[in-house]
């Protein structure tokens, strides 16, 4: 009998000393650099008034540029001006002492006819005068038993090496020859004009264009305006947890160019060698005043000088850039942009499931490295226990005769939906969902009435009413208060748990339109955020113990042709067939279940199934964290620092799901059932506070001390902890400290060294599971490769497989796990759902396919820190894995495991929710 294994190859690979190579080091002479760095600072505070470090990465740009090289300096931080400079190729001395002396001038705003090449300038004499040492990168790196480590320059120069490696190998690939141009940060592009992917919008939507959101050009010359796009690799050299030797990992994207420099923030200038790199420009502004950013431009000062090469016009008594130099339209030139937000575009996103497979071929070929692997475990997801929909209603909660446990469980006995809508349309939507989702189609024949309660089921009661004004869009802000008290329903018994379902008006492209006309010099447009009466009615509900979700009006979508009619027979499949496609109002349906804080005991048996499963009760505990930042335009407003613990709790054979509500002031937190403390959490603002605050770990300790009070029979808990957001806090979630052993007190150079390890032994948690997904750290899943092993002929044969969904667990790094991810979107049976998955974009030739998004696989990162000597690793791992495959709201799999992902929606929910860059407060060193 033969016996199969699966194997999975990361778009990742392995180095060596060889392939990491040397570079030059220039040791400068620290007291002499360390007063002439100091000295050039005061100078620039004293012209510019600036109190911020020196711009260092202008001169990077330069040198870079000049030399065709990596150029580091290192340190840079105020306390700490460089100590020495590092490059993969000598620079000319005398262009070295010339670019440091002309970037100098520019820093402290010499007039344009007074520059010179004779400018005294010490630190040009200093870093010129030094004599290079050749280094190996390969010794810079420290090992320890479990990972490796290196100063913040060795990962910068190592990277180049490898983009410039890359760079050189032409990738032949749908019969073409695709070679790469590098840029100065580590990014390779494809820059031939003839192999960027190009697309109009009448191509690509051709009798539907109607529905296509229109630019703000009034004719329609822009249907038949090409729009262009290339393909992009970040190439990087990361740590990897569990390897004692560099991994080198490449990101491909689409990226699409823009037609003007208007609003853009990046775009890349080609010199005239064409052996240089790219140059890399950073734009701010809007509009007309769209300008070079500060360090760029003096980059730029330098550059331009010593070439003689200008980029583009601009007035020299105006720091914005000229009409002429903004317009990029027709065939992509020397000059290019990305499109700087989120829009529509005749080009979609995506590489496609062939693309990145035969990248990752072909990255492994040039390097001459082997791909990353990973190898496949059983029993990652038991068959027959996720969350399962039919055409979107969940009849396993829904229709569980055990489901007044389940309600019970959470914390209470009824659940009262209040359904506030504006207009007739949403008030039959609503009607419809609601008869659907609690099986009671009758409701939606007979019609619910208006402002009286209605039993859906024992448990489940919905009270209809309109809301015109209260829901409505303006500025009357200050009314919405006394128009919520003015509500039915809000007086529900005791131990009813209220939740409402609201209509609301959203389309994001106008108001992107909008916001952006908002922001023009004399505007008469008003920012739409400034009147969404979204966020101020979710808050003022949730000061009435009342859990909102939104909903807009439905519009159709684009019929699958594919999809086979079914025969339907009875009232409640007929009603589901109105209600196809309406994917928004079952998922606002599904949320509501979610923010009750249900949760159905199928978990029980998924996380027990199998050899590895858990058996016994544990709490399953997931930490969120997340730091947003002030309003850019409010020098005193500080930033806001969201974190949560939400704990899944055995309740007997159900489940009771807690959050841990920080203190708004100062005391102590509390524990509370879900939906408390969402209406609590949303119905105030979001507390301050900065990652790097060091009383936050023993906060978050106090909190699972106290978690031990609400446990009930447990046998302890488990930590998962988002990778991403909480690595820079705790020494043992950075890679780089993995294998060292914290203190009798649970610390690590006198940082806790775990969340929960500063508590007593017996209350830490019984094993901490880092989680990462989404994150540029995290390699993609490229190759799938089937062995099968024939023991009678001791034959093993290899088959390319396509697709994985299942937990692999990497080589020679036994705690770490890949959760390999297909995107629901690939599976869901749309026209062009699978586009790439046998041929790139440079093998298809239907505008159509082109302009969707063309998915490949994703990955999460589960790596077990801490777990019980005596278990299996496997254990943990499988069991992180499961809560990501059953979720508690969705038919799909989630990012991170469950209580992670309750925390995380916690925080979208808050009315003063923002997106932002959330970057890691990591000090002087990079976390790794």
């Amino acid at each position: 009998m033969s016996t199969d294994q699966t194997q999975l190859s990361l778009l990742a690979c392995h180095t060596d000393e060889e392939l990491l190579g040397s570079v030059l080091l220039y040791r400068l002479p620290e007291a002499k650099i360390d007063t002439a760095w100091r000295k050039l600072r005061e100078e620039y505070r004293g012209i510019t008034g600036s109190k911020a470090n020196l711009p260092y990465s202008g001169l990077l740009t330069v040198l870079r540029a000049i030399g065709y090289t990596s150029a580091v300096l290192d340190p840079t931080s105020k306390a700490n001006p460089p100590k020495f400079l590092a490059t993969a190729r000598p620079i000319d001395r005398d262009d070295l002492h010339a670019a440091i002396t002309l970037w100098e001038q520019a820093l402290l705003q010499t007039p344009a006819d007074s520059f010179t090449f004779q400018h005294p300038s010490q630190i040009a004499d200093l870093i010129a005068g030094t004599a290079p040492e050749e280094v190996k990168l390969w010794d810079q790196f420290t090992r320890t038993t479990a990972c490796v480590d290196a100063p913040g320059w060795v990962w910068r120069a190592a990277g180049w090496i490898l983009a410039d490696k890359l760079a050189a190998h032409t990738w032949k690939i749908d019969g073409k020859t695709v070679a790469f141009r590098r840029d100065l940060d580590n990014c390779l592009q494809v820059w031939d004009p003839t192999l960027l992917w190009s697309n109009t919008w009448l191509a690509a939507r051709g009798e539907t264009l109607e529905d296509t959101p229109k630019p703000d050009q009034e004719d329609d010359a822009w249907k038949k305006v090409t729009r262009y796009a290339t393909l992009r690799l970040d190439v990087s050299i990361n740590s990897h947890p569990g390897l004692t030797h560099p991994v080198a990992v490449v990101q491909p994207s689409v990226s699409r160019l823009s037609n003007t420099l208007r609003n853009a923030r990046t775009a890349w200038f080609e010199p005239r060698n064409a052996q240089g790199p790219l140059l890399n420009l950073e734009l701010g502004g809007y509009g007309e005043y769209t300008h070079l950013n500060h360090t760029t431009r003096l980059a730029l000062d330098a550059w331009t000088r010593l070439h003689g090469e200008s980029v583009f016009p601009r007035d020299e008594d105006n720091e914005f850039l000229a009409p002429a130099a903004l317009d990029l339209s027709g065939p992509p030139g020397k000059l290019r942009a990305l499109v700087p937000f989120a829009t529509s575009y005749p080009v979609g996103r995506g590489l496609g499931m062939y693309g990145q497979r035969e990248l990752a071929r072909h990255v492994s070929t040039a390097l001459d490295q082997p791909l990353v692997k990973c190898a496949q475990v059983a029993g990652r997801r038991p068959f027959g226990n996720r969350r399962t929909t039919i055409e979107g209603r969940d009849a396993i909660l829904w229709d569980d005769e055990n489901l007044p446990h389940i309600i019970a469980a959470s914390g209470c006995r009824k659940l009262r939906i209040l359904a506030l809508y504006k207009s007739q349309d949403m008030r039959t939507r609503m009607q419809s969902l609601l008869a659907y989702h609690f099986n009671r189609p009758d409701l939606a024949a007979s019609g619910i009435g208006e402002h009286k309660v209605v039993p859906l089921n024992e448990h489940v009661e919905v009270l209809f009413q309109s809301a015109p004004k209260l829901l409505a869009h303006g500025e009357h802000h200050d009314q919405r208060p006394a128009l919520v008290r003015q509500l039915n329903g809000l007086d529900a018994p005791e131990h009813t748990r209220l939740l409402a379902l609201c209509e609301t008006e959203y389309d994001p492209k106008t108001w992107a339109r909008q916001r952006r006309a908002s922001k023009k010099t004399d505007s008469t447009v008003v920012n739409p955020d400034t009147l969404d009466a979204k966020h101020r009615v979710n808050g003022e509900l949730a000061r009435h113990r009342v859990l909102a979700q939104f909903l807009t009006l439905y519009k159709p979508g684009r019929r699958n042709p594919r999809k086979k009619d079914r025969e339907l027979t009875t009232d409640l499949e007929l009603l589901g067939l109105e209600l196809q496609g309406h994917h928004r109002g079952h998922m606002a349906v599904a949320d509501l279940s979610r923010v009750a804080g249900l949760v159905h005991p199928r978990l029980t048996k998924a996380l027990a199934s199998g050899p590895n499963g858990l058996k016994e009760p544990l709490v399953h505990v997931g930490l969120h964290l997340r730091q947003q930042r002030g309003e850019r335009h409010v020098g005193t407003d500080e930033p806001k620092l969201m974190w949560t613990l939400v704990a899944l709790v055995p309740h007997g054979p159900y489940w009771r799901t807690l959050a841990y509500l920080p203190a708004e002031h100062a005391g102590p937190g509390t524990w509370l059932d879900y939906a408390t403390a969402n209406h609590q959490f949303r119905a105030r603002p979001l507390p301050e506070g900065r990652r790097r605050d060091d009383l936050l770990p023993r906060h978050i300790d106090h909190a699972l001390y106290d978690l031990g009070r609400h446990a009930g029979r447990s046998q302890g808990y488990i930590l998962y902890v988002s990778g991403a957001e909480a690595r820079s806090i705790w020494p043992l979630l950075a890679n780089k400290n993995l294998g060292e052993r914290p203190d009798a007190a649970g610390l690590i150079n006198g940082r806790p060294a775990l969340p929960g390890f500063t508590l007593a032994p017996d209350q830490r948690p019984r094993a901490v599971i880092r989680v990462t997904s989404g994150s540029d750290n995290v390699a993609r899943p490229a190759l799938i490769e089937r062995l099968r092993h024939d023991p009678e002929h001791d034959e093993t044969c290899t088959e390319e497989g396509k697709l994985a969904t299942g937990l692999f667990q990497m080589e020679d790094a036994e705690q770490t796990f890949i959760l390999c991810n297909l995107p629901h979107q690939f599976t869901g049976g749309a026209r062009y759902a699978r586009a790439g998955e046998s041929y790139t974009r440079w093998g298809s030739s239907d505008p159509k396919e082109q302009a969707e998004t063309w998915y490949s696989h994703t990955a999460a990162e589960i790596t077990v820190l801490h777990h019980p000597a005596d278990q299996a690793l496997l254990t943990y791992g499988l069991t992180a894995a499961r809560l990501c495959d059953h979720a508690l709201h969705w038919e799909h799999r989630t990012q991170y495991p469950a209580p992670i992902h309750l925390g995380i929606q916690m925080d979208k929910n808050h009315p003063e929710y923002r997106r932002t860059v959330d970057n890691p407060d990591t000090g002087d060193e990079a976390e790794t």
